[in-house]
């Protein structure tokens, strides 16, 4: 295990993250400007998982316990700023808080005295690692953040990771891991509406009496009626889908639409959500064309949407299919206006086509907007994030997704007690009335497990921004 521990002269603080790697995946070659890779890291390297503890060794009024040498305390606080994160989501998920500037920071070997293990599930190998990763990032950057001003009751929160490719049955399999096994309190942010299907049909979460926070995913087949044990934080596809029908057909007069599916179960689950917001206006889907989810190659739906070219077409579809479609669609001569849902990240359409061929592109959205300083919540994620969300390579509704997931299950866990447990939790949230984040309102009251409506609808700028 590589292991650092991070010393604050002025407050105790502590920060424990486990992240699971791949399975025969190494840490990415890299060397920090001016100085070499600290020698714990590289031993790291050939170690199945990295083990990054930042925590407080002791304080007293002469300071911080010493140890280690002032370059190997340079080296890893300038590791810990530039280049740990990059990593993470480069291929290999580490720790992903920045130490202060004042920060004093020993590679040292020493375990919590207590912890908190919060379990995650979601596919960081696939089509759809991007966002995983990034789900899995926004709930470590705020457990750094409650663990940095001391944990829950002076205890550390473990957030481990495990990857499931997408993969309903793994999940499954990773979670039972979770609870028995590692001793889980809760869970957050699971990927996909077939993976959220499978583990309420297994009843994995209801025998273990565990709630699960946020799923990245809005299909009625979980939502209408929901899983008690999961706690959702977003809109579901018929909302969005209800609010682009109505722009398109309301406020442009467009009749002729089609779609985009992936076939997969949240694409057929967005798809029957279109069709019924079609039918409330004496309208039917003018042309549909699937393509396989696995795969993700869209060449043959795309040759034919072009050839019918609606007026609008519609992406039921993640981002990297999304992205191939609306260049090749481009480029067939469609010309179409395009619309997709909240599973597509625009980051990702801008990485993988560039901004002149995702200008256009409208995508509802189910949360505030990341860059939305006026937000109290969204100031306070940027100062967690804003470093990583700045270089354009992550996903930042999927990272503020997580944040949020990892937001309610710290307040959970905080109004359980001081000895918390899996039913103490699950009640503290099954509680939770009108939760007011700083703009953005989660309402688990009244035995709900919805806890958000909103929507709101966004579309790509030639600069590569959002205009809502």
């Amino acid at each position: 295990m590589a292991t650092i521990i991070s010393s604050n002269r002025r407050t105790p603080c502590s920060i424990i993250h486990r992240w699971p790697l791949v399975t025969g995946s190494k840490l990415p070659a890299y060397t920090p400007r001016r100085m070499p890779a600290p020698s714990s890291l590289k031993r790291a390297a050939t170690i199945p998982s990295v083990d990054i503890n930042l925590r407080c060794p002791g304080h007293s009024k002469n300071g911080p316990q010493q140890g280690g040498s002032a370059q190997a305390k340079g080296e890893i606080q300038m590791l810990l700023r530039k280049f740990l994160l990059p990593c993470m989501i480069a291929g290999v998920l580490a720790n992903a808080v920045a130490a202060p500037e004042d920060e004093e920071v020993e590679a040292i070997n020493r375990a919590p005295e207590s912890e908190i293990v919060i379990g995650q599930s979601v596919p960081t190998t696939g089509i759809a690692a991007d966002t995983g990763k990034a789900l899995a990032l926004g709930a470590s950057l705020y457990f750094g953040r409650v663990n940095a001003r001391g944990g829950i009751n002076g205890a550390v929160i473990n957030h481990k990771v495990m990857d499931d490719g997408n993969d309903p049955q793994k999940a499954i399999q990773n979670t039972r891991d979770l609870l028995d096994k590692q001793g889980a309190l809760m869970l957050v942010n699971y990927y996909g509406t077939a993976t959220v299907d499978a583990l309420t049909r297994s009843k994995v979460l209801a025998n273990a009496n565990v709630a699960l926070v946020g799923v990245h995913a809005g299909a009625d087949l979980i939502r209408l009626p929901g899983d008690p044990n999961i706690f959702q934080t977003r809109a579901g596809y018929t909302q969005e889908l209800e609010k682009t029908v109505q722009l398109l057909t309301g406020n442009l007069g467009i009749t002729r639409v089609g779609a985009l599916v992936q076939n997969d179960a949240d694409g057929q689950a967005a798809l029957k959500s279109l069709k019924d917001a079609l039918t409330k206006r004496q309208l039917k889907l003018e042309i549909e064309a699937s393509f396989d989810a696995k795969s993700g190659n869209v060449t043959a739906a795309t040759a034919k949407l072009a050839k019918a070219n609606p007026q609008a077409v519609i992406v039921l579809a993640i981002s990297k299919p999304a992205a191939a479609f609306v260049k090749q669609y481009k480029a067939a001569g469609g010309t179409s206006q395009l619309y997709g849902i909240s599973l597509i990240q625009f980051e990702d359409v801008i990485r993988i086509v560039g901004k002149k061929d995702a200008h256009g592109l409208g995508i509802s959205q189910v949360y505030p907007y990341p860059a939305n300083m006026q937000l109290r919540f969204i100031r306070e994620f940027q100062e967690d994030a804003g470093a990583v969300l700045r270089s354009g390579e992550y996903p930042s509704y999927a990272v503020l997704e997580g944040y949020i997931a990892a937001r309610l299950a710290t307040e959970a866990i905080k109004r359980a007690g001081k000895a918390p447990t899996r039913a103490a939790a699950y009640a503290a949230l099954a509680t939770l009335t009108r939760l007011d984040l700083g703009g953005y309102v989660i309402d688990f009251g009244a035995n709900k497990r919805l806890g958000s409506n909103f929507v709101e609808l966004t579309m790509i700028a030639p600069t590569g921004t959002l205009t809502r």
